[in-house]
């Protein structure tokens, strides 16, 4: 079983599946280009990426494995398990020799694998919905997180809903990419911050406000530090205007 190697992309690990099924070779190993320095007895395998054929391979995998296996099958590829290729692999593999029935056999070890990292993943989107700050700076809202797993596309098209009167950037800084909106559509595409993000005045005297009303609402006599990381965690503090004191009267 050779090594193969893709571009990274949900496009391009599905022309991966296809051409692996199209020489009927299952991959030993996945991982994504540029990586590891390959191997020279064995060198690995190319799955070229092509837009047009991974929509194809799309339609017949939901088609015959059904759209929740293929939806679960997505969000464990977005998931930040370092195996997670071969895992959905795997998995599609299972369901499409016996049907959509064998993803309920959650004892068997590539169904579980799957199902937890989709959990995981919706887990961390849905928190994101609810946490994610935008800020307002030259007439461009943007907000910026670093998520554990790449939820970016699975929240960019709620706030293009949510906000489709604006301009938005969400920008994943762990991965250096963003959801770049405008105009009724988005798109996602790599980006760096080069400067410092600078803040409308408008922006500075709402943050301000809300800093003010979180602290003087809080009853400190009940403070419980524990009970409030479980349902917001420290790792979703570092992008959250409240969690920094207000400046003093």
């Amino acid at each position: 079983m050779a090594e193969w190697i893709y571009d990274g992309t949900f496009n391009g690990f599905l022309c991966l599946i296809h051409e692996t099924s199209r020489i009927r070779e299952f991959p030993g190993s996945i991982r994504t280009f540029p990586g590891e320095e390959q191997s020279f007895l064995f060198p690995a395998k190319i799955a070229e990426r092509d837009d047009l054929l991974a929509a194809a391979v799309r339609d017949v995998l939901r088609r015959r494995l059904s759209g929740r296996v293929f939806t679960s099958g997505y969000f464990a590829f977005l998931s930040s398990g370092k195996e997670r290729e071969m895992a959905v692999y795997r998995y599609f593999s299972l369901v499409w020799q016996k049907g959509a029935s064998a993803d309920r056999i959650l004892t068997d070890s590539r169904v579980a694998a799957v199902h937890e990292a989709r959990r995981a993943v919706s887990r961390e989107r849905h928190r994101y919905l609810g946490l994610l700050r935008f800020s307002e700076m030259s007439g461009i809202l943007y907000a910026q997180f670093t998520p554990e797993a790449d939820v970016l596309p699975l929240i960019a098209g709620h706030f293009a809903v949510r906000l489709a009167q604006e301009r938005w950037i969400i920008h994943d800084t762990g991965r250096n990419r963003a959801a770049l909106y405008d105009s009724g559509t988005w798109c996602i595409a790599d980006f760096r911050q080069r400067r410092e993000i600078s803040l409308s005045d408008g922006e500075k005297a709402v943050q301000e406000l809300w800093k003010r009303y979180f602290t003087s609402t809080a009853v400190r006599t009940r403070e419980n530090r524990r009970l409030q990381q479980s349902f917001m965690p420290k790792k979703y503090w570092k992008y959250l205007p409240e969690k920094d004191p207000p400046e003093e009267l």
